[in-house]
């Protein structure tokens, strides 16, 4: 541990980490589930960031922790972007680098807390599709399953990543006289302030960009769509179908009729949910809204492991949360 004193920590506390691809939301409660403390910090996403920056933001975490509540939570429960299932002590404390020090760090996929807010741990299945996809479920048996989440080099179709990429690449294959014209090209030179075409290989390569750069220009590529751009309409169905495919392969292992979904994409994209909402409805699936955010059902998952009940009580005060 580098230049961090740890004060203690209190099993009267509990934090819940959402960390996505490309922002982190970390709360904290109490055994009654009142809200303590709730921020926003960077990506704890490992391979989108790399090990130094997830480490760097962790100690930030553990900094605003001590800073705002006097001592760590007893337990912290983490949903990684990076994971697809429970991660082992030795990768956690790799990542964090010991800053959570002496509270229980429990590490898991980041559409596992999705889950947990959707079901409360009964089972059912979730679709989230942000700057990164996956899927994931627990089946009657309480086995876990998962669908997707291979990251961006492997996978991620149906995500903003995904779709952003595919925009960048039809922008320049029309520049270059590749393919159809498309206004995506224009789009493309003023999202990443470029002079000329050309000038996208240094903005993208030296240094090389997160992952999260290139999936901010994914509403470039909704946009486009609305305004009846055929390169960027054929992106977003093919985006959508792959999220159908994914919600498939989840369902059928879990065999649930209901998919929660979370995520920028299937919040914000009408055109997608849409879609991916009717192909569904062709397979008596209903694409519900979780009743809490993925925070919160990483705080489930906290209650969870340390002990604690999951009250009525409790729930009214998670309903607070906004």
């Amino acid at each position: 541990m580098e230049n961090f004193q740890i004060l203690h920590c209190s099993n009267e506390l509990l934090c819940g980490i959402d960390g996505g691809g490309t922002t982190t939301k970390v709360v904290v409660c109490n055994l009654e589930g009142q809200m303590v403390h709730s921020f926003q910090t960077g990506t704890i996403n490992h391979y989108g960031a790399g090990i130094p920056k997830v480490r760097e933001n962790f100690a930030a975490i553990a900094a605003e922790l001590i800073a705002k509540c006097g001592c760590l939570p007893g337990t912290i429960f983490t949903g990684n972007s990076a994971l697809d299932g429970l991660a082992e002590d030795i990768l956690v404390q790799q990542l964090t680098n010991g800053v959570f020090h002496p509270s229980k760090v429990v590490f898991h996929s980041d559409v596992y807390i999705g889950l947990l807010s959707f079901t409360m741990g009964n089972p059912g299945a979730v679709l989230i599709s942000g700057t990164g996809s996956m899927a994931c479920g627990i089946d009657a048996g309480g086995v876990y399953h998962t669908a997707g989440g291979w990251g961006q080099v492997l996978g991620d179709e149906g995500s903003a990543y995904h779709m952003a990429l595919k925009g960048i690449k039809a922008a320049l294959r029309a520049y270059d006289g590749l393919s159809e014209p498309t206004q995506l090209s224009a789009s493309v030179m003023k999202f990443f302030d470029l002079k000329k075409m050309s000038d996208i290989i240094d903005k993208i390569y030296n240094p090389p960009v997160e992952k999260s750069v290139i999936a901010a220009f994914a509403p470039e590529v909704e946009i486009a769509a609305d305004e009846g751009d055929a390169v960027a309409l054929g992106i977003v169905e093919s985006e959508a179908e792959w999220l159908y495919k994914l919600a498939l392969a989840i369902t059928r292992k879990c065999k649930s009729p209901y998919l929660g979904y979370y995520g920028g994409v299937l919040n914000h994209n009408e055109r997608i949910r849409s879609k991916l909402s009717a192909l569904l409805a062709n397979q008596s699936i209903s694409l519900q809204v979780p009743g809490f955010t993925p925070e919160i059902g990483a705080l489930i998952g906290a209650f969870r492991e340390s002990g604690n009940n999951v009250t009525d009580s409790v729930i009214n005060n998670f309903l607070k949360y906004r």
